[in-house]
């Protein structure tokens, strides 16, 4: 079981956050909100979009280094066939990445 962030996991075009976009269902937490689509005999892929309304790009930046090692790590543990985008739900204050991980989990259960 290797903990990598390789490109097959990863929403890459516009196309692709279109479709998550068009076709989700949310699921919001303290933290993080979820957009999931489920897709056919695909692994878990990850996007993940955040406004300039959070903050400046160290702010943003840091959310977004935050939640990729949330999902390296828990990836393996996520349900199979999903495409997945996830937006901070507030910028009032600064989540660790224990966080991000106990919720994104729990959404996802």
């Amino acid at each position: 079981m290797t903990c990598c962030f390789p490109k097959s996991v990863r929403l890459r075009t516009r196309r692709q956050y279109q479709h998550v976009g068009r076709n989700f269902s949310r699921r919001v937490g303290c933290w993080i909100v979820v957009e999931c689509v489920p897709v056919k005999d695909a692994e878990t892929r990850l996007g993940i979009t955040v406004s300039r309304h959070y903050g400046n790009a160290v702010k943003r930046n840091r959310f977004k280094r935050i939640v990729r090692e949330a999902f390296r790590l828990c990836r393996h543990q996520l349900p199979k066939g999903f495409d997945l985008n996830i937006k901070p739900r507030s910028p009032s204050s600064d989540p660790t990445s224990a966080d991000i991980l106990t919720e994104l989990m729990r959404l996802m259960k």
